[in-house]
C-alpha cells in the first residue's frame, strides 16, 4: 500500500484512469476484471481513509492552533462523506456487477459518477492541505467544496 498521502492519490487516480478505460472498451472478455476492480476500488479506499486519519490528521491535531484544526476537521468530515459515497455507490455497482452480462451503461454511470467525485475529492483535498492558504481562501475553498459535493450527489 501506499506510504503518503500523494501516492495514495497517485495510485487512486491510476486506478480510476484504467477503470475508465475498461469501461469505455465495453470488452465482454474484461467483465471478471472490472467486477475486480469494483472491489479493488472499495478496499484502497477503505484504506486511504484509515492513512488519512492516522497518517495525516491525528499528527495535525497534536499540536494544532483553532485554524489547524477547523482546517482538519473539513477534511474529515469530506473524508466520512467520500467514504459513505464509497459504500452506497460500490454496493449498487457489485449488486449490478453480478449480473451477466453486465449492463455496461448502468456500470460506466455509476464508475463516471464515483470516479467524479473522487477526483473533487483528492482536488479539494490537495487545495484544503496547501499551507499558505488564508482564512479567508480557507472559507471560499469550503464554500466550493459544498457546492461540488452538493452537485455531485443530486
Amino acid at each position: 500500500m501506499p506510504q503518503t498521502l500523494e501516492e495514495y492519490h497517485a495510485e487512486i487516480e491510476r486506478m480510476m484512469a484504467e477503470g475508465d478505460a475498461l469501461v469505455m472498451a465495453r470488452d465482454a472478455a474484461t467483465e471478471e476484471l472490472v467486477k475486480q476492480r469494483i472491489a479493488d476500488s472499495a478496499l484502497v479506499l477503505a484504506s486511504y481513509q484509515l492513512f488519512v486519519h492516522r497518517e495525516v490528521f491525528a499528527p495535525m491535531l497534536e499540536h494544532a492552533d483553532a485554524g489547524t484544526r477547523a482546517r482538519v476537521n473539513e477534511l474529515k468530515v469530506e473524508c466520512i462523506a467520500l467514504t459513505e459515497d464509497l459504500r452506497f455507490n460500490v454496493r449498487e455497482l457489485k449488486a449490478q456487477a453480478d449480473d451477466a452480462p453486465l449492463d455496461w451503461d448502468t456500470i460506466a454511470a455509476g464508475v463516471a459518477w464515483f470516479n467524479g467525485r473522487v477526483r473533487a475529492h483528492i482536488a479539494q483535498v490537495r487545495q484544503m492541505m496547501a499551507p499558505e492558504l488564508s482564512d479567508a481562501e480557507h472559507a471560499r475553498l469550503r464554500a466550493h467544496r459544498n457546492d461540488i459535493v452538493g452537485t455531485l450527489a443530486a
